[in-house]
């Protein structure tokens, strides 16, 4: 014969899956607490500036590096090793350490490197510099 309980004692069952659903629900609210100041400091502690500056620098680099795979990979190589033209991977921004010199001689063109300025713009000549100095060879 089985008993319920008296009605002034408790169902220790019934107030142990009461408790784990009370405490699953707390640490589900700390965990979402703590993500969203984790997203806040790395997200939304960032000025839209920042961010439009971010995105922007990495669209620039895909560009840059499209422009040379283009432009310069014929004669500075796919991995910028050298060719026809010098090696620029590791070695061009020490060889340029002003960026506006390098501009220059991508805009000018240089004894047997031809001018760029009459096929690029000046943002995409500054993309594949920069892609030059900062991606080539890393």
């Amino acid at each position: 014969m089985t008993t319920s309980p008296a009605p002034h004692q408790s169902n220790d069952v019934g107030q142990g899956v009461g408790m784990f659903l009370v405490g699953a629900v707390a640490s589900f609210a700390v965990v979402m607490f703590m993500g969203a100041i984790v997203l806040g400091v790395s997200l939304g502690g960032a000025s839209e500036a920042d961010k439009a500056e971010a995105a922007s620098s990495g669209a620039q680099a895909a560009t840059g590096e499209a422009i040379y795979s283009k432009a310069c990979a014929s004669c500075h190589g796919a991995t910028g090793l050298g060719g026809v033209g010098p090696r620029l991977a590791l070695t061009v921004a020490d060889r340029y350490p002003n960026i506006a010199d390098q501009i220059a001689i991508v805009t000018e063109g240089r004894k047997v490197m031809p001018a760029f300025g009459g096929t690029l713009t000046a943002e995409e000549i500054e993309a594949v510099v920069i892609y030059e100095r900062e991606e080539l060879g890393q």
